[in-house]
């Protein structure tokens, strides 16, 4: 068993060989086949510990924007800008598209 750290994710490798014979089908006759498997375990937790610990810490609705858009519409000051707004939805579009 190996123990590699790469940038910061360790990488746990486990590694069973079948043995090897003349003859490819003796050699599976010789090996067990519920033993002989390769496998590979890599190890994220710390991670994804962390990407939850500040996810959960984040507050998932700004209070105080909602508060203050609701009071603007209230008193009819809210101004909707068509520019900005179409210009957050192209953003939203282009981080779409470059994320598959």
């Amino acid at each position: 068993m190996a123990i590699q750290s790469i940038n910061n994710v360790t990488t746990n490798v486990a590694a069973q060989t079948k043995p090897v014979g003349k003859n490819p089908l003796e050699s599976s006759k010789q090996g067990n086949p519920a033993t002989d498997v390769d496998t590979v375990n890599i190890s994220t937790a710390d991670g994804i510990k962390k990407a939850v610990d500040a996810s959960n810490s984040a507050p998932v609705v700004n209070e105080s924007r909602v508060a203050e858009i609701k009071a603007a519409i209230q008193a009819g000051n809210y101004k909707i800008d068509p520019d900005h707004v179409a210009e957050k939805m192209m953003q939203l579009e282009t981080k779409l598209a470059n994320s598959t």
